[in-house]
């Protein structure tokens, strides 16, 4: 029996090689065509890889045929590939085993994970851990080159993993065990993927499925979704995932510890007047002044907490732990200055792919405020996110797929202060002339990418561009 890889991406890429390397014989399948899969970014590393393993690769490009789950005992998907597909619901049916990349990089793992999920946040917990531990540690998964690739090319020095785990990768795993897993936060997101939120919510619980007592879960107490979550890891009561999947395997439940900006935990760690305090079975312990000007803001200190937490259990110091904290720069299209033109400052957070994100980005803004918003429409309710700026009170440009329904929205809320720009260019010009005097133009979209653009970070890429064209007619201006 084979192992069928669906995808010729990054991660489908990254499986067919780690099975090869195992000995395994492998189908790869595609909707796209040869000619189509010929043409993309990976072709060269999967024709070296046939090269290399002749006769290892069987190719089933132009869709995935059902007489494929005859032969093969497997399938491993790349993140983003619904359960729900027909053929993907007949291999549940048949009993045929469905993996993802972030399965089979924990398995190869030496070392033990920490991995952070989470509608909001990931991406800068993780990197703030990375800073924390180091040396110690390596940083991957959900944020760029597949960490099944990570994990077989380890430094001597290393001695954590840091994963960031979407739901796409959390859906299909089995044994996957971190040693510290947190959920910073879950609000609608994905409901173009998931059947609905409750799904989306179950895929994130997957991450505490298989801990046993040697394990511990973190979870912001400032979130509804995250404290349901912990009482049912508390509880042992996990919701069960859908038909097809093993349920986990019964164990004692893990340590559960909390993170609050807004108070005191049981036992985790909260800001208090300004201060890190560490609570443990009662006792607290004053650790170190809050005082770190990468991370301004409840959102981003909410963030810092949730990699203390992790930290701290993984058993950094105070030292290693405020190091990591100082040299913590703002990621590329999150709240990133992209420039000062005129007066007007540009603010990218193209990385901004949710309604809850994008609402904390402009409620961190002072003053005058134009506000792109707008993208691929993911199948959300806008009412949240129309009542936010609504509330906000800035000029809405609206640009993508999804300005027509987030258009509805205000309308009936009675807001009147936006226009349909339809692409980023004129949104940026006319958020420009909106301000004239000074503000701040914010890209938050609410909206994932994919309807003008290859991902976030090319629509950041984008918008930076822009701002530099601006700033560079202004200089030759003046």
């Amino acid at each position: 029996m084979k192992t069928l890889v669906l995808g010729t991406g990054r991660s489908g890429l990254a499986v067919t090689r780690y099975l090869l390397e195992q000995g395994r014989d492998v189908v790869v399948s595609d909707r796209s065509t040869r000619e189509q899969v010929e043409e993309s970014a990976y072709w060269a590393a999967f024709a070296e890889l046939e090269k290399q393993n002749p006769g290892k690769i069987e190719w089933a490009l132009g869709g995935h045929p059902l007489e494929l789950l005859e032969r093969c005992s497997e399938v491993i998907i790349s993140p983003g590939v619904s359960l729900h597909v027909p053929f993907l619901a007949e291999a549940l049916k048949r009993g045929v085993l469905i993996k993802g990349e972030m399965e089979m990089a924990y398995l190869a793992c030496p070392h033990p994970l920490i991995a952070v999920t989470g509608t909001n946040g990931k991406s800068t917990t993780c990197s703030l851990l990375g800073n924390m531990l180091d040396k110690k540690g390596i940083v991957g998964g959900n944020i760029g080159t597949p960490l099944l690739d990570q994990v077989q090319a380890l430094d001597s020095e290393v001695r954590w993993v840091v994963a960031e785990v979407s739901s796409f990768q959390l859906e299909t795993v089995h044994e996957f065990r971190p040693r510290i897993g947190i959920l910073t936060n879950i609000s609608p997101d994905h409901l173009d993927h998931h059947k609905d939120l409750e799904e989306y919510r179950i895929a994130k619980s997957r991450m505490f499925a298989q801990m046993g007592e040697e394990g511990t879960a973190v979870f912001c107490q400032d979130d509804e979704a995250c404290r349901r979550m912990a009482e049912e890891v508390r509880n042992g009561k996990l919701p069960r995932w859908i038909d097809g999947f093993p349920a986990p395997k019964k164990t004692k439940p893990p340590k559960v510890l909390t993170y609050s900006v807004n108070g005191p935990v049981s036992n985790g760690v909260a800001l208090i007047d300004g201060r890190v305090v560490r609570y443990r079975d009662g006792q607290s312990e004053d650790l170190f002044a809050w005082g770190f000007e990468g991370l301004p803001g409840k959102a981003m200190i909410s963030n810092g907490l949730a990699a203390i937490t992790a930290a701290l259990e993984s058993g950094l110091s105070c030292e290693e732990i405020q190091s990591g904290l100082r040299r913590f720069q703002p990621l590329h299209y999150r709240m990133e200055l992209a420039g000062v033109v005129n007066g007007v400052t540009y603010i990218n957070d193209s990385k901004a792919t949710n309604i809850d994100s994008a609402l904390a980005s402009a409620r961190s803004i002072e003053g005058p405020l134009a506000i792109i918003v707008g993208g691929k429409d993911k199948g959300v309710d806008y009412t949240s996110l129309a009542q936010g700026l609504k509330d906000r009170d800035g000029r809405v440009f609206l640009i993508g797929e999804a300005a027509e329904p987030i258009t509805r929205k205000l309308e009936e809320l009675g807001f009147q202060n936006m226009e349909q720009s339809q692409t980023m260019e004129r949104a940026l010009q006319a958020g420009t002339s909106f301000l004239k005097e000074g503000g701040t133009v914010l890209l938050a979209p609410a909206c994932s990418s994919f309807d003008q653009f290859k991902s976030a970070e090319h629509r950041g890429e984008i918008f930076n561009d822009l701002v530099a064209e601006l700033k560079s007619r202004a200089e030759a201006r003046a």
